[in-house]
């Protein structure tokens, strides 16, 4: 019998259920989602690589003192927070750190579990004393706490650690220390461990019996969780792989719903995309417009509920849908009423009749009917420029119609205030984080504008070249292409109508507001031809991204993934849908009954399309051009079209030619505006 056994801990005794560094990651997200407004550092990596660096620096100097290059987990955390909150006191800095270092041990003890057959390896080398031997950066009272948490406790009767004498077993001379202190013959000793030079080679130079213990099942594991570390792919596919078989475990094998499973990196990417922001604007609420805003706040949902959950102490901000839409907030921003005024819709909609200009301002036609006479404008005549039609100026102009637009334009303010309140929104100053699918952001432009206390940060999938002045209290992010910071994938904002579809909901659109037994109500108009498409796709989609969101929670906290870690493969799944990889994807939208009342004034049915004639036509007759030129405005997806089966070679290539040559047009000249 051995008068001592020793046994290293990680990967002998303990098994983490992930790289030790991910849980590194982790504090340092905490202290990214906690204490942003102290450090205002941005990038967690930042804060990760900064406590690396801080451990190296700290092992450096124990190196100079004589000692290994070990470290003090509660030194490390006090200089990594004292780093980033210099002039704080003493007194926040070591609360700070504390809290970091129980967060993290929490972390450690919630992630590791016994190895499954170490007992009973240990159990055929008795010895009169077993203890255990580390070589890590937090105390043996820790270690004990986290061996005792597994069951550890009844074979061990304490044991070491390197960070508290500063030595390890790496150079032996952890061992020397022991042999040392307890006064036992090195013949005398085995140890137990996984790393071949620390835990063999070292204390077989001394004499010590050492036993290598590195289980086939137990190695392949750590191995599998050190790829996942060094290459997210890998990690991305073996969470998607486990959702899309546990779905499938319980029937849920449709097309469609396994498309939602795979697209989920997309939706949880955009997610943390929205809290960061949200955090780094010191938002306290979040409002999701409708309509794709009710889609994304029900992820958004699944997402922080697991947060919350593993980081309670956190006050992550509040979040809600708010009932809106351009139409439902672009008349009651209106300044003044004038062509100036005007061109924040014009410089949109370039071409529009009056017909389409009053149902954009939901006002009554019949009421500016008489105006449109007086003015001798055919009421469904649409006109190119209106800002420098004489009559369309002598229109606005007129102080009978000013008065009467204006007299509107209060109506409809006073409602949506009074339906801001009841939502907890009013123009007070304080931050508010908005979110949507995008592509200007006006709905947010419209409501900066009534709302001009209110510091606005919108955050959006992606953002477009800007075509007017941007109010001053407003802000606006981009988790994909934002073409106002750069040419990033401009291609995606040519194609945004399939994006729109698949996080559409089926509640219907918003026209305005009403006051219903003394509260404010939102009136929604509901397509029943426009919701075909989201009963036959779209709902089935989104079931299959927001089941598999429980696979993903799992990996947020012991991962630490972030929104740039799911960027790439967010903007890859982005790329897929507008190229037209999902066959089900472009059928559905073929038959899309699309709103787009505010500007053109009508639904669009993506089923009607021009035939050759018209396009030929087009070149000299100018109501085909009209209709053509509506028809590319609102069909920009040149890949849905050459996708379509019900249309003949030379029809469908040469439409798909015409909107990429418009696409075309728009890059090259109207995006430089």
């Amino acid at each position: 019998m051995y008068k001592l056994k020793t046994v290293d801990v990680w990967d002998t005794l303990l098994r983490r259920k992930c790289h030790p560094d991910f849980i590194k990651l982790a504090t340092a997200r905490y202290f990214y989602y906690k204490y942003f407004k102290l450090h205002k550092i941005t990038d967690q990596r930042e804060l990760f690589s900064s406590r690396v660096s801080i451990e190296q620096q700290l092992g450096a100097q124990h190196v100079l003192a004589g000692f290994d290059d070990e470290y003090l987990f509660e030194n490390v955390l006090f200089q990594w927070v004292e780093k980033y909150l210099p002039g704080h006191a003493h007194e926040t800095v070591q609360q700070i750190s504390h809290e970091l270092c129980e967060f993290e041990f929490s972390l450690e003890m919630s992630l590791t579990d016994a190895d499954e057959n170490i007992k009973d390896v240990l159990a055929a080398y008795p010895a009169k004393a077993t203890i255990f031997l580390s070589d890590f950066y937090m105390g043996k009272e820790r270690l004990a706490k986290l061996l005792e948490k597994n069951g550890f406790s009844s074979i061990l009767q304490g044991g070491y650690s390197s960070a508290d004498i500063k030595l390890n077993k790496r150079s032996g001379k952890l061992f020397e220390y022991i042999h040392e202190q307890l006064g036992v013959a090195y013949e005398d000793w085995i140890h137990f461990g996984d790393n071949e030079w620390s835990d063999c080679i070292k204390p077989a130079e001394l004499g010590i019996k050492s036993v290598r213990f590195l289980p086939e099942y137990g190695h392949n594991k750590r191995l599998e969780t050190e790829h996942v570390f060094s290459d997210s792919n890998k990690l991305f596919a073996k969470i998607l792989s486990g959702a899309d078989q546990s779905l499938k475990s319980v029937g849920s094998d449709d097309k469609i719903f396994s498309l939602g499973v795979r697209s989920s990196p997309f939706i949880v990417g955009y997610s943390l995309f929205i809290l960061e922001k949200a955090i780094e604007s010191d938002s306290r609420k979040i409002y999701f417009f409708t309509r794709e805003g009710e889609f994304f706040c029900e992820a958004f949902s699944a997402i922080i509920d697991s947060l919350k959950s593993e980081m309670p102490d956190i006050e992550f901000p509040e979040y809600q849908i708010l009932e809106v839409s351009r139409i439902a907030t672009f008349c009651a921003s209106l300044q003044d009423v004038s062509t100036d005024e005007m061109m924040r819709l014009w410089n949109l909609y370039s071409s529009q009749s009056l017909n389409a200009l009053f149902k954009t301002l939901d006002v009554e036609q019949h009421k500016y009917s008489v105006f449109a006479n007086k003015h001798h404008i055919p009421l469904e005549e649409v006109i190119r420029y209106p800002w420098q039609d004489s009559r369309i100026i002598s229109l606005f102009a007129d102080e009978d119609f000013k008065k009467s637009l204006l007299e509107d334009i209060e109506i409809k303010r006073s409602l949506l205030l009074g339906y801001f309140m009841s939502k907890g929104l009013t123009n007070q100053q304080e931050n508010i984080c908005v979110v949507d699918v995008g592509w200007r952001g006006t709905i947010q432009d419209n409501i900066a504008l009534i709302l001009p206390k209110v510091n606005f940060t919108g955050v959006y999938l992606g953002l477009a070249k800007y075509l007017n002045p941007q109010p001053g209290n407003s802000k606006k992010y981009a988790y994909g292409p934002d073409l106002n910071l750069s040419d990033e994938l401009p291609f995606f904002l040519d194609s945004v109508a399939p994006i729109e579809m698949i996080t559409n909901s089926p509640a219907g659109s918003v026209v305005g507001y009403e006051i219903v037994n003394g509260s404010y109500c939102a009136i929604r108009k509901i397509d029943e031809a426009e919701n075909k498409a989201w009963y036959d796709f779209t709902a089935k989609l989104q079931k299959g991204v927001l089941a598999s969101l429980n696979s993903w929670a799992d990996y947020l906290i012991s991962h630490s993934l972030t929104s740039h870690d799911l960027r790439p493969l967010s903007m890859k799944i982005w790329g897929d849908f507008i190229q037209g990889s999902s066959q089900e994807l472009n059928s559905t939208f073929d038959s899309l009954n699309h709103n787009e009342t505010f500007g053109l004034g009508d639904y669009v049915a993506k089923s009607h399309t021009p035939t050759v004639s018209d396009i030929l036509s087009s070149t000299y007759n100018w109501r085909k051009r009209a209709q053509l030129i509506d028809f590319i405005v609102a069909n920009q997806w040149s890949e849905g079209i050459r996708k379509r089966k019900e249309l003949s070679f030379v029809r469908k290539h040469l439409l798909a030619f015409v909107i990429d040559l418009a696409i075309f047009y728009k890059r090259r000249f109207h995006r430089r505006r």
